[in-house]
């Protein structure tokens, strides 16, 4: 297998346990790092190679809110800030009145027309006016988009998909577990408000969106709940350092349901919590139709796919057209060894 070397001039714009990985990527493969910026904090005025373990590479994290972005020259920007288009658009704004495409990992970069169409087209003419390319991706690109549209494959005809996971989600962090209500009673899940938090009520609908999207299926109606995940027996919990009593909240469970156009009806359950000793995540997609088939995928290393995914897809965004370019218009995720 053989690919075209690249050597890209890259920049990170939120230097968190993500964009750390995306650093550490672009240092492993020799690109040149030409910028990186955080938010105010410790962080910045850092070397980035140190702050991320490594040698001193020469480059100073600069506060986002001060930095002179039209010094920068970066052929591509990775972008690890927040879930939300709205939240991150002053980075996109910034990066792209710069000249550098971007890669962002938030979920809604991902299918942004459908998120906050005047807000997506804003990006995309402004994409279009400094000739560089706007994609969202990251562990969902493999797992669960590009999964689900080729699990219809071989079908002549569906009948419905349902597309199921479980989500070690400490993985990224406690305090994502914490965030999910692990460790809670399902008295203080509810009085805080668990389920109704901005990070997790809405973007468990996006990757089916985007299969849905991919597929030309014009969906018509989503519903979506929800709940404490509680188990009957008592749990040792290896993040939370604890023991979790029967009936003690271990994460959330979400379930989507949406309807299309086209008649075929599409399932979804998540749950985002700890793990026993012996669980491995999985994201699967189940098709019913003819041929009825499931796509599983066994997830040993997400706490890492999440960047090593959006890192991939470098060699695709420099290769585009200018725009908005949604994950679904390159085709299926590739290694990024030959690169």
């Amino acid at each position: 297998m053989t690919s075209p070397k690249i050597s890209p001039r890259v920049a990170f714009y939120g230097l968190g346990f993500v964009g750390q990985q995306l650093a550490g990527f672009a240092l492993d493969k020799g690109w040149p790092v030409v910028a990186a910026y955080n938010r105010a904090g410790d962080k910045v005025g850092r070397d980035l190679g140190e702050l991320i373990g490594r040698d001193s590479i020469g480059v100073v994290v600069e506060d986002c809110e001060l930095a002179d972005f039209s010094s920068l020259q970066a052929d591509i920007t990775f972008v690890a800030v927040s879930d939300r288009l709205d939240v991150n658009f002053p980075a996109y704004e910034r990066l792209i009145s710069a000249g550098s495409n971007i890669l962002c990992h938030g979920s809604e970069s991902a299918i942004p027309y459908r998120i906050n169409p005047d807000l997506a087209e804003k990006i995309h003419q402004l994409a279009v006016a400094n000739g560089v390319t706007f994609t969202g991706g990251g562990i969902w690109d493999m797992t669960r988009i590009w999964a689900g549209i080729l699990s219809v494959g071989p079908n002549t005809h569906i009948d419905s998909m349902t597309h199921t996971s479980i989500t070690d989600i400490a993985r990224q962090g406690v305090h994502l577990l914490k965030f999910c209500g692990g460790g809670l009673t399902v008295e203080e899940y509810e009085a805080q408000g668990v389920a109704e938090q901005e990070g997790l009520k809405g973007l468990l609908t996006i990757p089916a969106l985007c299969v849905m999207q991919a597929l030309e299926l014009d969906v018509t109606d989503i519903k979506e709940s929800l709940e404490p995940v509680v188990w009957d027996h008592d749990h040792q919990s290896r993040w939370l350092d604890r023991l979790l009593p029967a009936g003690t909240v271990v994460g959330t469970r979400i379930r989507v349901a949406m309807e299309t156009q086209q008649g075929i009806a599409v399932r979804c359950e998540f749950e985002y919590r700890d793990f026993d000793a012996e669980e491995k995540e999985y994201t699967s997609w189940k098709v019913e139709g003819k041929p009825s088939m499931e796509v599983r995928v066994i997830r040993e290393g997400s706490s890492m796919a999440s960047a090593s995914s959006l890192f991939n897809r470098a060699p695709d965004v420099l290769a585009a057209g200018p725009g908005v370019v949604e994950l679904w218009n390159y085709g299926p995720l590739r290694t990024s060894m030959f690169v």
